[in-house]
């Protein structure tokens, strides 16, 4: 990803290639939300607050999105590979069909690292309300919306793959997870728009009693 322009990269994202796609978008808006709570850790250390943990936490998780975005479209890759695998006989069916089932279990698990990893950044984004400057406020709900946006869009990926996975262990194990994470995400995204969206929406006034 960090060797593509942004203009390549949607180029590719719009043509009819399966990818990349939704995965490495959720991967992508979490790396962007990482990026934005890192500019408000760099806005409160101007103001000599103390914010090099905040700073440092929002690189590693922006590199490590990164990453998950070329994962994800590696990933299915060899979903799309396994697919076009030959099926004539008993041995080619079975053959693909393992194939597939391996493939398919990797494209569920990525997506659900995405999310994993998009939690923290929201996690860190609710550290970061006590010293982000007012002039950022926008910024960190901005953060919250793209972090919550991915958990969210890399679940559905997560749920994508896993229809067509016959493991009934692994999809109880996925499924526990995936729900936490959701219920996780949530609570964690309103508990940063109470903090911010009261002074956001101020100017609003009498104008509109629900901003929503």
């Amino acid at each position: 990803m960090k060797d593509k322009s942004l203009g390549d990269f949607l180029r590719e994202l719009a043509s009819a290639a399966p990818t990349p796609g939704g995965g490495t978008v959720a991967a992508l808006a979490g790396a962007m939300a990482a990026a934005l709570v890192g500019m408000v850790g760099g806005l409160a250390a101007r103001r000599g607050e103390e914010a090099a943990e905040v700073i440092s936490r929002a690189e590693k998780l922006r590199e490590g999105l990164l990453q998950l975005a070329d994962q994800d479209s590696a990933a299915y890759d060899r979903v799309d590979k396994a697919l076009k695998l030959p099926k004539g006989g008993e041995e080619e069916r079975e053959a693909r069909r393992r194939a597939l089932q391996t493939a398919l279990k990797e494209a569920a698990r990525v997506p659900l690292e995405t999310a994993e990893w998009a939690l923290e950044v929201l996690r860190l984004a609710r550290d970061s309300l006590s010293h982000c400057p007012k002039s950022a406020r926008s910024d960190l709900a901005s953060a919250c919306a793209l972090a919550q946006a991915a958990v969210n869009a890399a679940l559905y990926n997560v749920d994508a793959n896993c229809l067509a996975i016959k493991d009934p262990e692994f999809l109880t194990q996925v499924s526990a997870r995936r729900k936490a994470l959701a219920r996780e995400g949530e609570r964690l995204a309103e508990e940063i728009k109470r903090v911010l969206e009261p002074s956001l929406f101020s100017w609003l006034g009498e104008r509109d009693s629900n901003p929503h």
